[in-house]
């Protein structure tokens, strides 16, 4: 066991006397951004979640467990807060002059979509059924959050135009990321003002903007026959609808079926929400704005293990969608004729 993770769930067990509800000790489910255990309840099974230091404040932590017990009251079927012995939806855990945040979620079963940089293994039918159930909740994810009253000092990061091409994006500057030629950088410095000014426009013409999920990625879609689940909100904030629409399809672009799930996502989506022409047509301009962010992100881990085996290929497809980005018409997310 290495050091973090023996301080982990040194944590993980402290924090587990403010929840009476909680019986044995935790098992170890998941050690990577959080330190994630499984612990048994009086009332079943449950996630305990020690956040990584620094990442989140009290705050931004609070809000987003007060968005996730809200769309679980509205029946979305994502994790539920439990409230610790003093009422609170999170503890607080000190440890050698640091404070250490925690909470308890309640456990979602299924099977996780589908794992990073191998196939997915469902037949075209199911994906099919899959995507148009993910597009319906995705819908009312974002319809429930529309029709909320934000409890006052709600705060969360946002993904706009500074979260993803400010000075300091909030998963990295990925246009300074580690191996990058001078002509790489001068072409990501391109793509990072035309996007800015897309961005712009795209917002100006009525581009759809509120609370998202941030990070539908494989293991964040729980599938229970082809029902679907969410997890981990631990990127949610506001931003624009059509990024949650690029997290789902981006790491799917090159599986055989990948316009069935695409079209079915929508599909899906629309039976609950409108999906304007305006919106629908700026998917590619937010997967490749899901590119750039994710080159920020994993260049800022490449000290982690296997990171530096896949970062030359991530930065190659990052060059190779800027490319493609600057030879696009300006303000590619308007509607197409």
């Amino acid at each position: 066991m290495d050091e973090t993770l023996a301080a982990a769930t040194h944590i993980a067990k402290l924090a587990c006397q403010q929840w009476p509800c909680i019986m044995g000790e935790p098992q170890l489910f998941m050690h990577r951004e959080n330190t994630v255990y499984k612990v048994e309840t009086t009332t079943g099974p449950a996630a305990l979640r020690v956040h990584r230091f620094g990442y989140h404040d009290k705050i931004d932590i609070e809000s987003e467990l007060l968005w996730m017990a809200h769309l679980a009251h509205n029946n979305l079927q994502v994790p539920s807060p439990f409230a610790n012995e003093a009422g609170s939806f999170l503890t607080e855990v000190s440890i050698e002059s640091r404070t250490h945040i925690v909470d308890l979620l309640s456990w979602l079963d299924g099977e996780a979509l589908g794992r990073s940089n191998a196939a997915l293994t469902q037949t075209k039918n199911e994906l099919e059924n899959i995507f148009f159930n993910l597009g319906v909740g995705m819908a009312k994810l974002h319809a429930i959050s529309d029709a909320w009253a934000l409890p006052q000092n709600f705060n969360r990061h946002a993904w706009d135009r500074d979260g993803f091409l400010g000075e300091t994006p909030f998963w990295g500057r990925f246009w300074d990321a580690s191996g990058l030629s001078v002509d790489d950088q001068t072409l990501l410095q391109a793509a990072r003002g035309k996007a800015s000014r897309e961005l712009d426009l795209f917002k100006a013409a009525g581009g759809d903007y509120g609370l998202i999920h941030a990070d539908f990625v494989r293991q964040n879609i729980l599938v229970t026959g082809t029902q679907t689940h969410f997890i981990d909100f631990d990127d949610s904030g506001f931003g624009f609808r059509m990024y949650d629409f690029a997290t789902a399809l981006v790491k799917n672009r090159d599986e055989p079926h990948y316009e069935t799930m695409k079209m079915s996502l929508f599909a899906g989506y629309r039976g609950v929400r409108d999906l304007s022409a305006l919106n629908e047509n700026a998917l590619d301009f937010f997967l490749t704005l899901r590119g750039f962010a994710y080159l920020g992100w994993i260049d800022e881990r490449r000290a982690e293990p296997g990171v530096e085996v896949r970062l030359p290929k991530i930065r190659q497809d990052t060059i190779i969608a800027a490319q493609t980005f600057m030879a696009r018409p300006f303000f590619s997310g308007s509607p197409k004729d």
